[in-house]
């Protein structure tokens, strides 16, 4: 986006880089301009791309939490899967309250199927951004950010 709105190509920022004298790989710039979020940033590179779009940083870059939505089961419902278990295993559960106890727990496997797929291609998207890079997928905290270039 950022060098479309300044009539920009690839090509034509990194010949104006080295006009300024910055020796960028061609390679580099193309995987600033991709879509994909990045794991990290050479400063010797991103201050000379600000400097030749007339840009600040902020403008360059925007920081992302990393898209990964779960659901949980509300503590009210777990409570009562837990206390209708207890009565079935105990053998004093009624036909009414087996077929409370089969809904809720229909509900909680909807949701861990939810979640499952939802951490497969959470981690589907982390390989296809390390692909081809020597990295594997790093365990995250979930608190880190990460930089996406606006191109």
């Amino acid at each position: 986006m950022l060098l479309a709105e300044h009539n920009m190509s690839v090509l034509a920022l990194h010949k104006r880089l080295q006009e300024k004298g910055v020796s960028v790989n061609l390679k580099s710039l193309y995987r600033l301009a991709s879509s994909q979020p990045l794991q990290k940033l050479d400063a010797r590179i991103v201050k000379p791309i600000c400097f030749v779009l007339g840009v600040d940083l902020s403008e360059l870059i925007a920081l992302e939490k990393p898209e990964l939505s779960l659901v949980k089961l509300d503590p009210v419902t777990q409570a009562r899967i837990t206390n209708l278990l207890d009565k079935n295993n105990q053998g004093t559960i009624t036909k009414r309250e087996r077929a409370e106890l089969e809904r809720l727990v229909d509900k909680a496997e909807k949701i861990s199927l939810h979640n499952a797929r939802a951490l497969v291609e959470y981690r589907r998207r982390r390989a296809d951004r390390t692909e081809g890079k020597g990295m594997g997928p790093r365990r995250r905290s979930g608190k880190e950010s990460e930089a996406v270039i606006l191109a």
